[in-house]
């Protein structure tokens, strides 16, 4: 009996233990708090394996650790999971162990979860201390009561298994109420820091924007003041379209931050590649005179998504090539049909080394003595958003390919 006492408490306090693993592992995987579900699930799982495993005392009278389970979630998570929980414990009892002394267990099970439900809110505000505390009693008084019915019906048990029966639950409830403590407080932290980083990014993208969009409005406010002094026409037209480009760039900035919110969801439509690629060289060949283009595109390749954001993303690759050879170079467009469609972008540039190839498109890092690292961000939101994959190839000082692989679009027939 001894050796069966201590075994099958042991596994008890191994199930308990799994199952707040699993509580931990379902927050890091989903990033949420468990619903109260999902609690009544895995806290039944936990419950049903303790009675399984039961160690009987006497006839009707059995002492597992299946109201450690019953106490952790009943006092974290609130009445309704408790009540839940409380009628699954007496029907595991009922159709596993049996219907002998069934009145007791009600008994037992209902009184304990009306002091679970009334002491549960105040239980979520108490130091952990007083937490500890709280359960021993509750766990002590429910052992002493499974005790005491077994001493009545003339249970055999000696002096070294009372230790086992009284000293492993309340060790058990002691350790699993730590644990569930240390899991609440990673969860409060990973919020808290996850809150915290999304405030840096918001007071750097700020900072960013705030420098990116002043520089070329404060210049166009300058020339528009020169122009109320000039009173020569040519200069005035001259001080106006410098400030008609600041103002361009100050909204492509703009524009390139709408990108990166996705603010301003729009339906699919079928993009021709080739048409399209083709359209956006014709823009920038006359801004990139030092840059030779050569191209192979495929003719009848289509893909989902938004064509002017297609444009956008393939235009601000191309431009980070060209930025990269400012002493002149080439860039080379490919296409593979593959399963999907494959653009390659690649250029003669400097190239980047390895940490730069793993922070491609990170948020706020550029190689650029000046930039904010939004365009390529930019263009990785895009591909993302079209259900592609971008993938960076570089060597320093021998350039870079930046290849885009997306979903073909499905071809449909007239008639």
């Amino acid at each position: 009996m001894h050796d069966s006492v201590l075994t099958n408490l042991l596994l008890n306090f191994l199930f308990i233990l799994v199952g707040l693993l699993l509580f931990a592992l379902y927050y890091d995987a989903t990033k949420k708090h468990p619903s109260k579900r999902i609690v009544i699930i895995f806290s039944t799982v936990t419950i049903l394996l303790c009675v399984m495993f039961s160690h009987k005392l006497a006839n009707g009278v059995y002492i597992d650790l299946r109201r450690i389970p019953f106490f952790l979630a009943s006092l974290y998570f609130g009445p309704v999971v408790s009540f839940v929980l409380m009628v699954m414990i007496i029907a595991l009892r009922y159709f596993i162990i049996g219907s002998g002394l069934i009145h007791l267990v009600i008994l037992n099970y209902f009184v304990t979860f009306l002091i679970l439900a009334a002491f549960s809110k105040g239980f979520l505000r108490a130091k952990k201390k007083v937490k500890v505390l709280f359960m021993i009693i509750i766990c002590f008084s429910m052992t002493i009561f499974n005790l005491l019915f077994g001493y009545i019906h003339q249970a055999e048990i000696t002096v070294d298994e009372y230790l086992y029966l009284v000293l492993i639950p309340l060790a058990a409830t002691v350790i699993s109420v730590m644990i569930a403590e240390m899991i609440r407080k990673l969860m409060e932290m990973k919020k808290t820091l996850s809150q915290h980083e999304k405030l840096q990014v918001v007071s750097r993208l700020a900072a960013s924007l705030s420098h990116e969009i002043r520089n070329p409005l404060t210049s166009s406010k300058g020339f528009l003041q020169l122009v109320q002094e000039e009173k020569d026409i040519k200069t005035q037209k001259e001080f106006i379209e410098l400030s008609l480009k600041g103002i361009d760039q100050a909204t492509h900035v703009i524009e390139e931050y709408l990108t990166f919110t996705n603010s301003t969801p729009e339906k699919s439509e079928s993009i021709d590649v080739k048409a399209s690629l083709m359209e956006l060289i014709e823009i920038i060949k006359p801004k990139a005179a030092h840059i030779s283009f050569r191209y192979q595109l495929l003719d009848g390749i289509h893909v989902e998504g938004q064509r002017h954001n297609f444009i956008k993303c393939m235009g601000n690759i191309m431009t980070n090539a060209i930025e990269s050879m400012p002493g002149g170079g080439q860039i080379s467009i490919g296409m593979v049909e593959k399963e999907n469609v494959i653009i390659s972008i690649s250029d003669s540039g400097k190239g980047m080394t390895d940490e730069q190839i793993r922070r491609f498109g990170e948020p706020f890092f550029t190689t650029k003595n000046e930039g904010t690292g939004l365009g390529i961000m930019a263009a990785t939101i895009i591909v993302h958003s079209m259900k592609g994959k971008i993938e960076v190839e570089s060597e320093l000082n021998k350039g870079t390919t930046v290849m885009i692989e997306l979903q073909k679009a499905i071809k449909t027939e007239a008639g």
